[in-house]
């Protein structure tokens, strides 16, 4: 969500001019098609209504029940509704419009400032997002024990400083193991009632690739995957992608200690959790996985998706790799946030490269009014160079006759304006504070 619109930055940059009940025509019951005296119409501010010839009374029209606004182009067109609902009235419009650009290149702008917003001051200011960041581990290993009459030594409590704000929740704690190798890998024919031992193919690039769910897969059949730790996604590897037939699907699941339940997977590669594209997939954390044997395998973790329509072209896989393979799921109650600084208590945080993990989110429920100035401030600043060309002293008139010359009038107004833009801009920027560049050598 952006955090300033359109309409906003017409109203309070001076590129916009307001027009108040303007008459754009009279209705004939058949009508459709009315033109606005002015294009590159803010659609959002733009009021539409009608009354009778010399009446005071105004009825508000509804946009898309009854017209629709090409807000470039100034067109309104009446929907059977609308032309039912004017009848011979006269319709008005009050709405605001600028004369050089339209709303999508000041959406740009906007997105633009919005983006410069985020990066100078290392906070999100709008709708939260979720957001996943890992850490390298270091354990705290405390101080040196001494003898009396120095006091006892002490062990701060291990902590992260997570990198966006503000952070509203922190939903998972991970602790993770070394890369980890597929456990067990099998393909289940339905048909044949048979299962498939590719574990090995699976595993290593050495071993030829094989078609997944069978050698002819069909409706129902099933691939299980297994792991002696739980596991947060696979990266998968094709030799042959699959072709979808138009509702190619598979049905993931885990057991959760009674029953296969779904998995809320997320594709991060299109395709990839059909197998009509390598790439990743992850899913959110399965509340209750437990460990159970398919095929009398040991006691593992397993997902398992099973093909609930089947291919044009069969997928052929070459290998696939576990993604967050978990030792430890941290509880909250044994951490604490303060800020953007999560603490370990009594937790033992394990050594490692990239071995945490943390799910969180951040951002604010309400962009804040000053957020909102700040945005439509930047904007306008881009808007006023575009509108200068980036020059101050052209010639803006000539008069011969009189020898006389109008130099860069407009232009200086501009620069006087930019200067003032940026005065507020550096103003709000100290007010909510700048992202320490800070570089180690």
């Amino acid at each position: 969500m952006a955090y300033a619109t359109t309409l906003q930055v017409a109203e309070r940059s001076g590129i916009g001019i307001r027009i108040v009940d303007e008459n754009v025509g009279t209705g004939d019951n058949s009508e459709t098609d009315f033109d606005l005296d002015h294009t590159n119409v803010f659609s959002t501010g733009t009021v539409l209504s009608h009354a009778a010839s010399a009446s005071n009374t105004f009825t508000t029209l509804t946009e898309t029940t009854h017209y629709t606004l090409d807000d470039e182009s100034g067109r309104v067109i009446l929907t059977g509704s609308g032309v039912s609902e004017v009848g011979t009235d006269i319709i008005f419009a009050t709405y605001w419009y600028n004369d050089t650009f339209p709303n999508s290149v000041i959406s740009d702008m906007i997105d633009a400032a919005d983006d410069e917003i985020d990066v100078w001051s290392g906070r999100k200011w709008d709708t939260a997002t979720s957001v996943t960041e890992r850490f390298n581990g270091r354990p705290s290993l405390g101080y040196p024990s001494t003898d009396r009459p120095y006091t006892h030594d002490f062990d701060a409590p291990s902590f992260l400083l997570l990198q966006n704000q503000p952070v509203t929740t922190v939903d998972f704690i991970y602790f993770l193991s070394k890369p980890l190798a597929i456990s067990q890998f099998f393909n289940f024919d339905t048909g044949g009632s048979a299962y498939t031992d590719n574990t090995t193919a699976v595993t290593l690039s050495t071993e030829a690739p094989f078609t997944l769910f069978d050698d002819a897969p069909a409706t129902g059949d099933i691939i299980y995957i297994g792991s002696s730790s739980r596991f947060l996604g696979l990266d998968v590897v094709l030799s042959t992608a699959g072709t979808d037939n138009g509702s190619t699907a598979i049905d993931w699941e885990y057991w959760n200690g009674t029953a296969w339940t779904d998995l809320s997977e997320t594709a991060q590669t299109t395709g990839v959790d059909i197998f009509t594209s390598s790439g990743t997939m992850t899913w959110t954390f399965p509340y209750g996985w437990a460990t159970t044997t398919v095929n009398s395998s040991d006691s593992l973790y397993f997902v398992r998706g099973t093909l609930t329509d089947d291919y044009s072209v069969d997928p052929i896989v070459s290998t696939i790799t576990l993604l967050d393979p978990i030792t430890q799921v941290v509880e909250k109650s044994s951490t604490s946030l303060r800020n953007s600084q999560l603490s370990f208590q009594n937790v033992i945080v394990p050594h490692g490269t990239d071995n945490i993990r943390v799910d969180y989110n951040y951002g604010l429920s309400t962009t804040p009014s000053y957020i909102t100035e700040l945005s439509v401030l930047i904007a306008s600043i881009q808007a006023f160079i575009t509108l200068s060309g980036g020059s101050f002293d052209d010639a803006t008139s000539y008069s011969l006759g009189s020898k006389s010359v109008t130099i860069g009038e407009v232009y200086v107004n501009i620069r006087e304006v930019l200067a003032q833009l940026q005065k507020r801009v550096d103003s709000l920027y100290k007010m909510i504070g700048k992202r320490a560049q800070v570089t180690a050598i």
